[in-house]
């Protein structure tokens, strides 16, 4: 039974929520593809590091240092805004069912970032990936004023110096990833929602559905803006991370090869974060176009078409607009960014 006091909050039909398994589903056949048909054992022989190394790698950790300080912003702002529109707005039962699939979500991203369990074909780090003995020659002798006598970090870092400041950093970041990715598939899901008084109906009051279907509208927009932001400044960071070796290597030849596989490794990360927005954008989309379009009848019939101005929803014939080109840069922000660090050295987080 709906409490008087919830009539007016939004309720989300529990069915709607099975649309977070969507992106699920592709990060596992991301990963998957990356560990079974990619090399996650990469070695480089002969490798030698330039005399400047230690300056080259100090140089590459404070551009990560200031990626993972720009993500830490971006994903505590998103999460604060998907928090306070769903304590705001929804009921509670919306609110138990929605936090129940985040739940789902953060479990299934941290098992390929931080439990890696042994059922995965194999290990999804991207150090692993791009050579793991390029990684220990370059940061583990490197200084780090944490894991001195004295210093903040556990354990006296096990003489790991800044490799174990990268994946000590790297675990905390990947939980904020997890919640922060949780919210923003979440916040377009719930967009779906409608006032838990006000179910769907064959004749709607008009003027109520236009409300919620521009309210909708404007969700689906925010929280896809939101999911560009999110998953760019994600692209910078592993940029970061990824190439922060790189610049040490003393062959040309070597060094050039390695920079190259980074760049693949990034445009392949870019492709995956934007299939993952795809992969909940257009499924809400497309709902709220069959609503869009039985409210746009209901309009014609009443002759009230001043009523269904500003309620256009998803058209693939709206592509040319400024709204479908800001829409489209959003979803393939992640290719963008991995391609700028392709070419451009992403203003020095590229290396």
């Amino acid at each position: 039974m709906v409490r008087a006091t919830d009539k007016t909050r939004l309720q989300i039909d529990p069915r709607y929520l099975l649309i977070m398994l969507m992106p699920v589903g592709v990060l596992i056949v991301a990963e998957y593809l990356l560990g079974t048909f990619g090399d996650t054992s990469v070695h480089l022989e002969g490798l030698e590091l330039k005399d400047q190394s230690q300056l080259i790698e100090l140089s590459a950790r404070y551009r990560f240092l200031a990626a993972v300080f720009f993500f830490g912003g971006a994903t505590v702002s998103v999460t604060a805004i998907f928090v306070f529109e769903l304590y705001s707005r929804h009921t509670r039962r919306s609110i138990l069912t929605t936090l129940v699939g985040i739940l789902g979500i953060i479990v299934v991203s941290l098992s390929f970032s931080t439990f890696e369990p042994e059922w995965m074909p194999a290990s999804f780090e991207s150090q692993a990936l791009l050579g793991d003995n390029l990684f220990h020659a370059l940061m583990i002798p490197a200084s780090l004023p944490g894991c001195e006598a004295g210093g903040s970090l556990p354990d006296g870092c096990k003489q790991q110096g800044a490799y174990f400041a990268m994946e000590y950093l790297l675990d905390r970041v990947n939980i904020l990833t997890s919640l922060s990715a949780g919210a923003v598939i979440a916040g377009m899901v719930l967009a779906l929602s409608r006032p838990a008084g006000v179910g769907l109906s064959v004749h709607p009051d008009l003027e109520t559905e236009a409300r919620i279907l521009k309210s909708a509208q404007e969700a689906t927009q925010r929280y896809l803006y939101c999911s560009g932001i999110l998953l760019t400044t994600g692209m910078v960071l592993m940029l970061s991370w990824m190439s922060w070796p790189g610049d040490a290597i003393l062959n040309d030849d070597m060094r050039k090869a390695h920079a190259e596989l980074v760049s693949a490794l990034s445009i392949y990360r870019g492709v995956t974060y934007s299939i993952l927005i795809l992969s909940y954008y257009l499924p809400v989309s497309l709902i709220l176009k069959v609503r869009i379009d039985a409210f746009h009848d209901a309009v014609a019939t009443a002759g009230k078409p001043e009523l269904a101005k500003d309620v256009a929803g998803f058209d693939i014939q709206r592509i040319a607009t400024l709204d479908a080109l800001k829409a489209i840069i959003a979803i393939v922000s992640p290719i963008l960014t991995g391609a700028i660090g392709s070419f451009g050295g992403l203003a020095g987080f590229g290396g």
